[in-house]
């Protein structure tokens, strides 16, 4: 499998994906829009010319976020999503960010498995944050030096 780092010009691919993810997917142009800004990365992995798995990251001074990570219902438990979150890692750490911060619904039970086989730790909780129902549980990961990555 590879991950690639894909562009504005994959806003149509991503926004299909995370449709495909999200009760509430963002439109293409949140994607373009996300994209358009120099301190925005995604990266996915494709098949056929679709996206099978994508993560898109945002880097502020020595800090980052994972604005959201997604992989295809039918793809799920392959190792895609470590995929996608270990490249943005490697990312955002070359460009010398030392934590990466995400948030996730604390009903998604997977994603919350990932983040922590992935070495993240819960650090907090927005309550209802979600359509002001569900809590956003913060994760956290410590990265280690300059192109490394760690728990």
């Amino acid at each position: 499998m590879i991950v690639e780092q894909v562009a504005a010009q994959s806003a149509e691919r991503m926004a299909a994906l995370h449709e495909k993810c999200f009760d509430h997917p963002w439109p293409a142009s949140e994607f373009a829009s996300l994209l358009s800004m120099t301190s925005t990365r995604a990266f996915a992995v494709q098949r056929d010319g679709c996206h099978i798995a994508l993560v898109l990251v945002r880097i502020a001074a020595d800090e980052a976020e994972i604005l959201t990570v997604g992989v295809d219902p039918a793809e799920r438990g392959k190792g895609l999503g470590l995929a996608v979150l270990e490249r943005a890692e490697q990312a955002v750490a070359d460009r010398g960010a030392v934590s990466l911060f995400l948030e996730v619904n604390q009903h998604n039970d997977p994603a919350r498995a990932l983040y922590t086989r992935a070495g993240y730790s819960e650090i907090g909780r927005r309550p209802r944050y979600y359509r002001g129902r569900d809590d956003a549980l913060i994760f956290r990961k410590t990265l280690l030096e300059r192109g490394q990555t760690g728990a």
